[in-house]
C-alpha cells in the first residue's frame, strides 16, 4: 500500500500495534536466550527479567534422537516466545514448554493472575453495575 493512500484509521491500526509490538519487546516473560547443555542434556532458558530455568531436552517434543550439535543451534523467536530449530525442523512455543513441564495448575494459576490484572471496558462497566446494585455482600461472620 502506497503510504499518501493512508487514511486516518490506518495509521491508528498502525500506531496501535506499534504500541502493542513496544509493550511485548519490554515483557519479562520473553525469552532472550536459549543454550543447549550437553553435559546435562536440558536447555537452559534465560528470560527478559533475568530468571533461568532448566528444562531437560526429553520433555522437548521433537528432540529425542536429535545430536548435540544440532541442538546447540537452537533460536529464539524475535517475540521471545519460541524456540527453533530449523535443521531438525522442530518449532516449540515456550508458554507450552512451561506448562508442560511444571504442569498446568501452576500454568493456569500464572495465566489467571495475569488476566485478572487486566483492564478492559467490559470489566469497568461490569463493576460499575455490580456497585449500582449495592456492591459486593458482604461476608457473614459465624460464631
Amino acid at each position: 500500500m502506497p503510504v499518501d493512500k493512508l487514511i486516518a484509521k490506518d495509521r491508528e491500526r498502525f500506531a496501535h500495534a506499534r504500541a502493542i509490538g513496544a509493550a511485548r519487546a519490554n515483557d519479562p516473560s520473553a525469552i532472550v536466550d536459549a543454550r543447549y547443555d550437553a553435559a546435562r542434556d536440558a536447555l537452559d532458558l534465560e528470560f527478559r527479567s533475568g530468571g533461568v530455568i532448566t528444562i531437560p531436552r526429553r520433555v522437548v517434543p521433537g528432540l529425542g534422537g536429535a545430536s548435540p550439535s544440532a541442538l546447540d543451534a537452537v533460536r529464539v523467536s524475535p517475540a521471545g516466545d519460541a524456540l527453533s530449530w530449523p535443521s531438525l525442523d522442530v518449532d516449540v512455543y515456550v508458554p507450552g514448554l512451561v506448562e508442560r513441564v511444571f504442569g498446568t495448575r501452576l500454568f493456569a494459576r500464572a495465566t489467571g493472575q495475569r488476566g485478572g490484572l487486566r483492564r478492559s471496558t467490559a470489566k469497568a462497566d461490569a463493576a460499575r453495575a455490580n456497585g449500582a446494585k449495592g456492591g459486593r455482600p458482604r461476608k457473614r461472620l459465624t460464631a
